[in-house]
């Protein structure tokens, strides 16, 4: 079996400061500047982790203790940068890398976290449609609406959430991920979004991993290094066993050339160390266990085009 070529993985976008899209090339100069060349290198598979930038926590008031925002677009829209939070040149973005022969995926914050009936710090304000959506949905809500037995609970969580990854679906990208949203039931509303995505052909990925017991759609898995560690040593009771996953895993590396991501790989060496698994050496030797184990390495953007990972 050949092994997995690594994804490209763009991350962490930080509004306002963001570092991959930039306010004087937007879109067309993160095309250009990365999955150009690195297509040409062989690297086809590219994601966007918060395509649409991460808000720290004092800029979203009434949120809860989350980073990652399902409505980062929409926030982003709020803040001006309509140089990052633009559809029309995000779209072309997709169009290229795939006229390219590459693909896109997508990774934003878990829907989980809005109720049926929305909190007001969700429903959106400022981009395109957000007034008369917010709107339907503070009717709906007021007139007990939003979780009629007719559309099993999901009327206004469904209009929501499907209007925040707009963006994402319109563009065509090849599969968007929800950052930690594993806690989902057959025929919820987390199950029927996901379902509906499937329908269309985009591939959906779910962090971190499966729940031992039950039941999902065909979904694929997104996980941190660590955290796949201390699943396979079986330190995550709840989690399901590594051999009964059947799906495509997909391994979040850390940044070999950032000082947070050294310490991630010295904490993964301790856990393996501590439970009498080999230590990594190198990058590379992690990289090159991952696509042995038959999984898919995320490694960051500028590690694969300086070259450091082949």
């Amino acid at each position: 079996m050949a092994l997995a070529a690594p994804v490209a993985l763009y991350g962490f976008q930080r509004v306002p400061k963001v570092r991959f899209v930039t306010p004087d090339r937007g879109w067309k100069g993160w095309f250009e500047d990365w999955p150009t060349p690195l297509i040409a290198a062989g690297i086809r598979d590219h994601h966007l982790h918060n395509p649409f930038g991460l808000h720290d926590l004092h800029e979203v008031p009434g949120r809860d203790e989350r980073v990652m925002h399902i409505d980062q677009f929409e926030l982003s829209y709020c803040l001006g940068l309509l140089w990052l939070a633009n559809r029309k040149d995000f779209a072309q973005a997709v169009r290229d890398v795939h006229q390219r022969g590459g693909t896109l995926r997508a990774y934003v914050g878990s829907p989980l976290v809005v109720r049926q009936s929305p909190q007001a710090t969700y429903l959106p304000k400022c981009s395109p449609g957000s007034r008369g959506l917010s709107l339907q949905l503070r009717l709906l809500s007021r007139l007990g609406l939003c979780g009629t037995p007719l559309t099993r609970q999901c009327l206004c969580w469904d209009r929501l959430v499907r209007f925040q990854i707009a963006p994402l679906v319109d563009a065509g990208v090849d599969a968007i991920g929800f950052d930690n949203s594993a806690d989902f039931h057959p025929d919820d509303c987390m199950d029927r979004l996901v379902r509906s995505l499937l329908a269309k052909r985009i591939e959906v990925m779910i962090e971190p991993w499966p729940r031992r017991d039950r039941d999902y759609p065909p979904v694929n898995w997104i996980i941190r290094e660590i955290r796949y560690q201390r699943t396979k040593l079986g330190l995550q009771p709840d989690d399901a066993p590594v051999e009964s996953v059947k799906a495509k895993i997909y391994r979040s590396l850390p940044a070999a050339d950032s000082q947070a991501g050294q310490d991630e790989f010295r904490d993964i060496n301790k856990l393996r160390e501590d439970h009498g698994e080999a230590a990594f050496r190198t990058f590379q030797e992690l990289v090159d266990a991952v696509r042995k184990d038959g999984h898919i390495p995320l490694v960051r953007a500028p590690q694969l085009k300086s070259g450091d990972i082949p």
